[in-house]
């Protein structure tokens, strides 16, 4: 019985955990445009990603999807919010919009 509390405790957060899981958007692949620099962020199958535009060369980058960032690491080391499934923000305010193929 004394375990009782922490047991409890412990599937509520998971079950919490699981939720908020299961009703962030799912982060959708694509280029990334940021109109402001003329850049495009390109954000690739399996973590992969290369920035074009802004730089010399086509720097590239690895990145992990969470709930509220995508994190980027490698030639670009960058932390963008996500704002909703189509836009990011960089560090700097600036924001990236996902192209479409309309």
């Amino acid at each position: 019985m004394t375990n009782m509390p922490t047991t409890a405790r412990s599937v509520v957060m998971l079950m919490l955990m699981l939720l908020l899981t299961a009703c962030s958007p799912e982060f959708q692949q694509g280029a990334y445009v940021n109109p402001q620099f003329g850049t495009v962020y390109e954000f690739g199958e399996e973590g992969q990603g290369r920035m074009i535009g802004g730089v010399p060369g086509r720097p590239s980058f690895t990145y992990e999807v969470t709930r509220n960032e995508v994190i980027t690491s490698g030639q670009i080391n960058l932390t963008f919010k996500r704002i909703d499934e189509t836009t990011l923000e960089r560090p700097d305010g600036s924001r990236l919009v996902l192209q479409r193929d309309d």
